[in-house]
């Protein structure tokens, strides 16, 4: 199997667990604070470690204390980051309160930064896809990154969030270029139709022919719903998935050869715990029966 390239963010979080998030200038009563490591190519590239898929993660955290300690953290999963930067790395600030609700303020630093600099050494004969975190696309070095999907010429997933919404229209027209299977959850693709519709089925059908890529969206109860050009289906979950470690299940079944619609109940099923082993023969399971 070849490689998985990741280009998103690795960034140190701070993370305060609050009674309840606060309505303007309110003083939350915090019930905790802690400090973890997030980003799209932390999530991604944690799960590809954990089931034993190969892969690299493009993203400089920086020199700050920080970015070392974004760095130090993705050393225990195999994920090994740029060294020698200049830039200061940011971090990202969430509430989360007793409901599992969460606010986060982001602080920009060179963990959203690309160049073509951090991959000349690469190989590209040893990929066989890449994922992209959208929000990769919204600073000054996205031409960068559309010059080496150019060069790569390789299927591409496009993990959408909040940002999404702040990519201009050449932007957004040069990465459907590509064909992308673009994965959202449900707030952020009503983000991106600019209030244009409420419903899920027109929200996915608006993004698809901006796109005219495969689109998933993940709503709030936990299903995944798919619509392509041709069709669309829903795969049912119980439970609400984070969409960056459900991208990455679906990614890494889909590139094991499996379909699109199994690859989304494999991910439905596999993107809250997750086991190496145990979702090995899963797939193992579903490439036999295809």
């Amino acid at each position: 199997m070849k490689k998985l390239m990741i280009i998103g963010s690795v960034h140190t979080d701070l993370v305060q667990f609050v009674k309840e998030l606060p309505k303007g200038n309110e003083t939350p009563e915090i019930l905790k604070i802690e400090t973890r490591v997030k980003g799209c190519g932390f999530q991604i590239g944690r799960f590809f470690h954990e089931i034993g898929f190969p892969f690299t993660v493009i993203c400089d955290p920086g020199e700050s204390v920080y970015g070392e300690q974004a760095r130090e953290e993705a050393k225990k999963y195999g994920i090994e980051l740029s060294e020698g930067s200049e830039e200061i790395g940011g971090c990202t600030f969430t509430m989360i309160d007793r409901n599992g609700n969460e606010g986060v303020f982001c602080v920009d630093g060179s963990e959203y930064h690309f160049s073509l600099s951090q991959v000349y050494d690469i190989n590209p004969d040893e990929y066989g896809a890449v994922a992209l975190a959208a929000e990769m696309l919204v600073g000054d070095d996205v031409q960068d990154v559309i010059d080496l999907l150019n060069e790569l010429e390789l299927p591409l997933y496009l993990i959408c969030s909040a940002r999404t919404a702040e990519l201009n229209g050449e932007v957004l027209e040069a990465v459907s270029a590509f064909e992308p299977v673009m994965i959202f959850n449900d707030t952020d693709a009503y983000s991106l139709c600019a209030g244009k519709t409420d419903r899920l089925e027109e929200a996915a059908r608006l993004i698809q022919n901006m796109t005219q890529a495969p689109v998933m969206i993940l709503m709030n109860d936990g299903d995944a719903f798919y619509m392509d050009d041709e069709d669309s289906w829903v795969a049912p979950s119980d439970q609400k998935a984070d969409t960056e470690i459900w991208a990455a299940a679906f990614i890494a079944a889909h590139m094991a050869g499996v379909d699109a619609k199994n690859s989304m109940m494999f991910a439905n099923e596999n993107s809250r715990s997750y086991h190496g082993e145990t979702m090995k023969q899963r797939l193992a399971g579903m490439i036999l029966h295809r």
